[in-house]
């Protein structure tokens, strides 16, 4: 009798259509719901430049909330299609995290910050001071959550997990894959200027070559909450 391989793998483009899509699309209805909640969840609007968009009015309440709420049901339905699909969660990377891993990439991530502020510093970049204002805005809990939480864990989990585990597997291949999925990741910050994306199309090049050589999700994942956990306390202390 033949064994029969029914795992059946996006191929790359699909891969980043279909994230594209879900990420765009799976938003709107959460946007809707938090809607009927009232017009509590709009008080304290900050004006935040969105670069190619201009200036945007944004409810720390509202927004926040849609960002846990559509994320938490993203990662849910990319690990349901994989399920359909029979692609085994493994192929994410390994969820093991190890105290010598977690050091050493500590290490590393806290030399790449410094490298970071000395860049910043001596080009003159300052971080959007209206992003700033939302990320800081009460209820504080809701942007601390946002932020440190939910932003690394569904980040790593698309980016470096998912449409890695997906490109790598197609003629680009790992550098390739860790290349591109950087590259999308850096698209979605949309809202910095040219320069600061610089800064974080590398971060994602040492975040993906950390899920490339450990064969890691956790640890990308630490590393990026860390990195997120060390800007909200220097916006909070010090902008």
């Amino acid at each position: 009798m033949t064994d029969i391989n029914t795992t059946k793998y996006f191929s790359g483009w699909w891969a980043v259509l279909f994230i594209f899509l879900s990420f765009n699309l799976i938003p709107i209805p959460f946007a809707m719901l938090i809607g009927f909640l009232g017009e509590w969840v709009y008080q304290n609007p900050v004006e935040v430049d969105m670069n190619y968009l201009g200036l945007i009015n944004m409810h720390p309440i509202a927004d926040n909330l849609v960002s846990i709420f559509s994320m938490t049901t993203l990662l849910a339905f990319v690990l349901w299609r994989m399920r359909v699909r029979q692609i085994p969660f493994g192929d994410l990377g390994s969820l093991n995290l190890y105290k010598k891993d977690l050091f050493f990439g500590t290490l590393f991530l806290a030399a790449f910050i410094l490298l970071e502020e000395i860049y910043m510093w001596t080009l003159g970049i300052e971080m959007p001071m209206g992003f700033l204002e939302f990320m800081l805005s009460e209820p504080l809990i809701l942007g601390l959550i946002s932020v440190v939480i939910i932003a690394p864990i569904a980040e790593e989990f698309i980016f470096r997990g998912f449409l890695y585990s997906q490109l790598s597997r197609t003629r680009i291949g790992p550098w390739g894959a860790v290349t591109l999925s950087s590259l999308l990741w850096t698209v979605i910050h949309f809202q910095y200027e040219p320069l600061i994306l610089i800064v974080l199309f590398i971060f994602g090049i040492f975040l993906g070559y950390i899920r490339m050589a450990y064969k890691s999700l956790s640890l990308p994942i630490m590393l990026h909450g860390i990195n997120n956990l060390f800007a909200f306390f220097m916006a909070y202390y010090f902008y």
